[in-house]
């Protein structure tokens, strides 16, 4: 035997050794972690199996009570959001509570509503869109059922470039004032909207009727419209 052969398998048998003694010392607990690591992932696997069932029947029971507002049922409707807000998986508690503040509000209720809005609009773990949504919601109810004040506290933090529900935060504000009667206050809002070219063209005709009103209202002559930029031969842009 060479001393090549010799030493190869002494350096073999001293890593078989070293690998004996190292399942000896840690063979239960590797498969302990084994173990874990399996049972993991079947309860991973049931776990998901078991929302997705749950995710399904919460949605049956959000078209249910659709249904039930369809067909004039408000109290029935309301019980059953009320039970999904408390114990529906994912998005869905968020979705009914916005369900339900349109049901109390078809029932006759704004008050629940609009408490009913704002609470979705406090809660930090549903979407931004859904809170901005419920604020601005909450804050249309509150331009009849409610002061100016109460209407800007929910909508002026919207109004802002960039936001997505700017539009309606402004005409919100604007219709308060309106009907509180500061039209001074309230004529730069419809301005707003009217100069936007962003602004929905349903939005903008309703904010210019509004500040047609208020001129009428104060005696006051309305905006004139910009006169038509010249172009490159100086004469008057036809469009």
């Amino acid at each position: 035997m060479s001393n090549d052969t010799f030493i190869r398998e002494v350096n073999e048998e001293i890593r078989q050794e070293r690998a004996r003694a190292i399942w000896k010392r840690y063979g239960i607990i590797i498969i302990a972690l084994i173990s874990l690591i399996i049972l993991g992932t079947i309860g991973y696997v049931v776990w998901e199996r078991i929302a997705a069932g749950r995710s399904a029947v919460d949605g049956d029971r959000l078209i249910a009570a659709q249904e039930l507002v369809a067909n004039g049922d408000f109290a029935g409707a309301e019980t059953a959001l009320a039970a999904l807000a408390d114990d529906g998986t994912s998005q869905y508690p968020v979705i009914a509570r916005m369900h339900l503040a349109g049901a109390q509000l078809q029932a006759g209720n704004p008050t629940a509503a609009v408490a009913t809005y704002d609470a979705v609009a406090a809660n930090g773990s549903a979407p931004r869109a859904l809170r901005d949504i419920a604020s601005i919601r909450a804050a249309y109810i509150l331009v009849d059922h409610g002061t100016a004040e109460d209407v800007r506290q929910r909508a002026e933090a919207l109004t802002g470039e960039g936001e997505p529900l700017r539009h309606p935060a402004l005409e919100a504000i604007g219709l308060a004032l309106w009907k509180a009667g500061d039209y001074a206050g309230a004529a730069p809002f419809f301005g707003q909207l009217v100069d936007d070219f962003s602004t929905p063209a349903g939005m903008a005709e309703r904010a210019r009727m509004m500040q047609e009103l208020i001129a009428a209202q104060t005696g006051s002559a309305p905006a004139e419209e910009a006169p038509a930029a010249p172009d490159a031969a100086g004469e008057p842009d036809p469009s």
